[in-house]
């Protein structure tokens, strides 16, 4: 998966499919230093992935930004580019409004996919 540097911070687009549908999520963030992978909710409302209200789990993020609520599920069938993701606990929250962002990508995500990321050829690569 390849990404680019802008204002000095590595973004992504990827298509993410849930349970047979597709949308690309152009600007999302290779973020390190956050432990969960972040989806805006209302992108996520495109593709079928709504909350769970009776399994969902209120979280308080945590950041130099300050701290914002999010909603955390687990997913089943979900894609992120070609990474399948099954059982696999995803943060749901208002990402684009509050941040500017698609969403975040985790460390969660680069854990759960032995995940490398190459900072000379600007891509991400399978372990």
């Amino acid at each position: 998966m390849k990404f680019e540097m802008v204002d000095h911070l590595p973004l992504v687009s990827v298509e993410i499919e849930y349970f047979g549908k597709a949308k690309t999520f152009s600007n999302m963030l290779l973020d390190t230093g956050c432990s969960s992978t972040i989806l805006d909710i209302d992108l996520c409302e495109d593709i079928g992935l709504m909350l769970d209200l009776e399994n969902a789990i209120t979280r308080k993020m945590y950041g130099i930004g300050g701290t914002e609520i999010c909603i955390e599920q687990k997913v089943r069938g979900m894609t992120i580019d070609k990474f399948q993701l099954n059982d696999f606990t995803i943060q749901l929250g208002d990402v684009r409004e509050m941040h500017g962002f698609d969403g975040i990508i985790g460390n969660d995500f680069f854990l759960a996919n032995k995940i490398i990321i190459d900072f000379e050829i600007m891509e991400l690569l399978n372990n």
